[in-house]
């Protein structure tokens, strides 16, 4: 069974793709061109710390994280 990105729909192997990460929120597949990563902070290790990157689906960042300022250029993806 070969993986297939939810964004792009290619397939592990035969589109020359290789499935990395999945969407912390819902679970889709990803391959490295669309992931979305973003410093999440519930993610941050301690209080006052930087927050860590997570993975997103394009779907989710826009739903979880549109509220977040630095985002709101990407409101089109």
């Amino acid at each position: 069974m070969s993986w297939e990105c939810a964004e792009c729909h290619g397939r592990e192997g035969e589109d020359r793709i290789w499935i990395d990460a999945v969407c912390h929120h819902c679970g889709k597949p990803l391959c490295r061109d669309d992931r979305v990563l973003i410093a999440d902070a519930a993610f941050a290790p301690g209080p006052g710390e930087a927050p860590q990157e997570t993975v997103h689906c394009k779907a989710c960042k826009r739903r979880y994280h549109m509220t977040d300022l630095r985002l709101r250029s990407w409101a089109d993806d």
